[in-house]
């Protein structure tokens, strides 16, 4: 078997710049792609059944999409071409948007998105850990993540005016965004992986790997307390934001009568601001704080987002305000939950625990977005931030309240 030398400088530098060009070539879709629930609404006049459907997918779909990388462990020559293709796949249905003016067909785009986008994260993730130092690695994610925001800042500053005085146009800036980023695969393919002493193991048979990474999954769980009570707090703040998704674009449209302008200028600009101006500070935070107070404070920060937006009604500052708090949560989430493999992994494959990162996404995801599509139908979207709210401040609560730290859990990942 063909093998690749043991990681050097040269991984690293290649890894970094691939990682990168990831980032910067893939953020101009990502600006456009949060902005759909919001378009859906303003110039599609989507339904609340659409609008459920389409804020459900992101949540359910990681449900599957788990089984992408289900066999990954020990098999580290499959790492490339799983994060190639996943990223391949999930983008090439927007490619067609500007010749289908219709809702059901953007939900079949999102659907297919939604199921690869994730998938190709535990594969990345454990590029990320052969290649690159930990401490490196840290430092990297954290400021490429940051310039990516940089970026959206910019290009919400340009694209709030463009589909407020061209509607339409979003079906082409599809299109165009995201062929620059499938334009990353080339630096993709180029990312070396050492597989110096990886024995050739057998694929293993359907009914194995229809059932097997459930039952990885779990014994993991089991096996790791510490990162059972880590996923349950998170499912916890998780449910909550997943309870409000239906409701806000309603609230934003229905209650707040916001232009594209207004919701860039929130969602994508001073969002942005929220993260980089906080993205430092998680990073310390990652190194130092214990996971249950690191994921405390995130869970608050949720919890506070749906609160102010509601004074948004008074005020439209209060709007705002909301996004940066948003922001600055999102920095310390993103972070947390992408890196949180690696960490409780130790010298462990980091593979099998972003799986169970996966796995629970889409968990709570079959649940909390129809429910609260459910309850806004009943009640509005109002009682459900109010509840949203409520729900994240128990996760909060709870992560506090659990006793391992993050040192006890990389040592234990260490041993295992």
């Amino acid at each position: 078997m063909k093998t690749e030398s043991l990681p050097t400088d040269s991984f690293h530098q290649k890894t970094r710049r691939a990682l990168l060009w990831m980032n910067l070539s893939n953020e101009p879709f990502v600006v456009l792609y949060a902005l759909l629930p919001f378009i859906f609404r303003k110039d599609l006049g989507a339904s609340l059944l659409q609008i459920s459907i389409l804020t459900a997918l992101r949540p359910v779909l990681p449900l599957f999409s788990f089984y992408w990388s289900a066999n990954l462990t020990n098999r580290k020559h499959l790492l490339r071409s799983n994060l190639i293709g996943a990223w391949v796949l999930g983008r090439i249905p927007f490619l067609f948007v500007p010749w289908f003016d219709n809702a059901w067909y953007i939900i079949f785009c999102c659907a297919v998105y939604e199921f690869f986008n994730k998938s190709g994260i535990p594969a990345l993730m454990e590029i990320l850990k052969i290649n690159i130092p930990k401490d490196a690695r840290e430092k990297t994610y954290t400021f490429y993540f940051v310039l990516s925001f940089i970026e959206s800042i910019l290009l919400g500053l340009m694209m709030g005016g463009l589909l407020d005085h061209h509607p339409g146009i979003w079906r082409i800036l599809c299109c165009l965004t995201v062929l620059m980023g499938l334009s990353s695969i080339f630096v993709q393919m180029r990312v070396p992986i050492p597989l110096d002493n990886m024995p050739e193991i057998a694929l293993p048979s359907l009914k194995t790997r229809l059932v097997q990474p459930w039952v990885e999954a779990f014994a993991l769980l089991k096996r790791r307390p510490d990162f059972a009570k880590f996923q349950w707090g998170f499912m916890t703040g998780g449910f909550g934001l997943m309870l409000i998704a239906p409701s806000l674009s309603i609230y934003y449209v229905d209650f707040l009568n916001l232009e594209h302008t207004q919701i860039v200028t929130g969602r994508s600009i001073l969002m942005g601001v929220g993260i980089v101006l906080s993205s430092y500070f998680w990073r310390k935070a990652l190194s130092g704080l214990a996971i249950p107070r690191l994921t405390s404070k995130i869970l608050i920060g949720f919890a506070l987002f749906p609160l102010v937006l509601l004074l948004s009604t008074f005020n439209m500052q209060w709007f705002y305000l909301s996004f940066i708090i948003y922001g600055i949560a999102q920095a310390g989430s993103h972070l947390l939950w992408n890196l949180s493999g690696t960490l409780f992994a130790g010298q462990e494959d980091s593979s099998p625990y972003s799986r169970v990162n996966i796995l629970m996404v889409g968990l709570r995801g079959i649940v909390a977005p129809a429910l609260g599509g459910i309850f806004c139908k009943l009640f509005g979207p109002i009682p459900m931030l109010i509840s949203g709210g409520v729900i994240c401040l128990l996760g909060a609560w709870y992560a506090k309240s659990v006793s391992f730290n993050r040192k006890a859990a990389v040592v234990e990942g260490e041993r295992g």
